[in-house]
């Protein structure tokens, strides 16, 4: 289906959840429950990565925008709030900034105060290092080039993990053990090559120079990685210090690039911005 979406809450108000890669839409349930009174969550799959059908060609923000728009016009829906991490934060961002009249807030989960880097190797592992040229022939030949897609990396089962090595994937994002989270690790879903050909849009998207062109309220919950060496986390601090917009609120959390789930003062945060 072009949208798989998940709802839950009872309020007025719609909040749009969009998740990072890797997670299906319910990846927002903590905060789904935390906001249930005051308002209803939609929380969707990204195309191409989770069960809703991926963007034709060779994609750009524009087009996850209007995909995202396509569904507010579906159910007669005219006035958001959206909460996005990663992935899904650019998809946020980018409807925010051609939608402006549609929304009303948009939170975006340690994602568009920084550029995604050249070689990206922390996000895309050591595929970073050819991104640049990958993405340079993807826009020339097109979604041909990645490839043709196969039914199984569509596919979304829940795998068979150990307790080890879900303590270890656990661990590795920097959260806790907990029900939802070896719930949420035990179905991920396979990213297609249109769910690729999303990812390289984001590759190619400013995001700091469209935040700092926004038209809404914005709030940004940021990772200060202080697990991390003080390089990088004197990085996270230049990154942040460049936006200068009235209408961006800058939070900082205590974690990595799961801070929203690890530091209950997120949900603190979001609720106040919202109400």
């Amino acid at each position: 289906m072009k949208h798989y979406v998940e709802i839950f809450g009872k309020g007025k108000e719609t909040i749009i959840f969009l998740p990072g890669t890797g997670w299906t839409g319910n990846f927002g349930m903590p905060i789904a429950s935390a906001l249930d009174e005051k308002f209803t969550m939609h929380m969707i799959d990204l195309p191409g990565i989770g069960r809703s059908e991926g963007l034709d060609g060779v994609v750009k923000m524009v087009d996850a925008a209007n995909w995202l728009n396509d569904y507010l016009e579906e159910k007669e829906i005219h006035k958001i709030n959206i909460i996005g991490h990663s992935l899904g934060g650019g998809i946020g961002l980018s409807f925010a900034y051609y939608y402006p009249e549609k929304v009303n807030k948009l939170i975006l989960l340690d994602i568009g105060f920084a550029k995604i880097e050249r070689f990206p190797v922390q996000m895309f592992g050591s595929v970073g290092y050819f991104l640049p040229l990958i993405s340079v022939l993807h826009r020339i030949f097109g979604q041909k080039f990645l490839g043709n897609e196969t039914k199984e990396s569509q596919n979304i089962e829940s795998k068979e993990i150990t307790d080890e090595e879900m303590k270890a994937r656990i661990k590795s994002l920097g959260l806790k053990d907990s029900e939802f989270m070896r719930n949420a690790i035990a179905n991920q879903p396979a990213s297609s090559l249109k769910g690729l050909s999303l990812l390289l849009a984001l590759y190619r998207f400013n995001m700091p120079r469209i935040l700092n062109k926004l038209k809404v309220p914005c709030l940004v919950l940021y990772g200060n990685r202080k697990e991390s060496n003080v390089k990088v986390q004197n990085k996270i601090k230049r990154q942040v210090s460049r936006i200068k917009h009235s209408n961006i609120s800058m939070k900082e959390l205590n974690g990595g690039h799961y801070a929203h789930v690890s530091d209950v003062r997120a949900f603190d945060f979001i609720n106040s911005f919202l109400n």
